[in-house]
């Protein structure tokens, strides 16, 4: 009997075409069969592709019993408030005013 070499999460990735991350996730998760060898996720070919016949069964049965509900379209930007703009803050220069040749006070005596 002959060992197949394990696949990497990077490998996973290109077969279902996803980004690695999301392989990560799912592992971890335990939705995707995979081992942790020495600090590094690897699966084995044979259970990933049961994996991928699982869900692709699951998918056709899950289109079978799905209804499709139509809406009227709306009009969203008659329902959405309209946003009024705010005031700036005044600058600080601006809050304290001074003469040309007074000091201002920045506390009372």
């Amino acid at each position: 009997m002959m060992v197949e070499p394990m696949m990497t999460a990077r490998q996973v990735a290109e077969l279902l075409g996803v980004h690695e991350n999301w392989v990560y996730d799912q592992a971890v998760g335990g939705d995707l069969p995979s081992y942790k060898i020495g600090g590094a996720r690897r699966f084995q070919a044979e259970e990933v592709q049961r994996w991928i016949a699982e869900h692709r069964e699951a998918e056709r049965a899950s289109r079978g019993s799905r209804r499709v509900v139509r809406t009227e379209a709306r009009d969203v930007d008659a329902e959405r408030p309209k946003r009024t703009p705010r005031a700036r803050p005044r600058s600080r220069s601006a809050a304290v005013e001074v003469s040309a040749n007074e000091q201002p006070r920045l506390f009372e005596s």
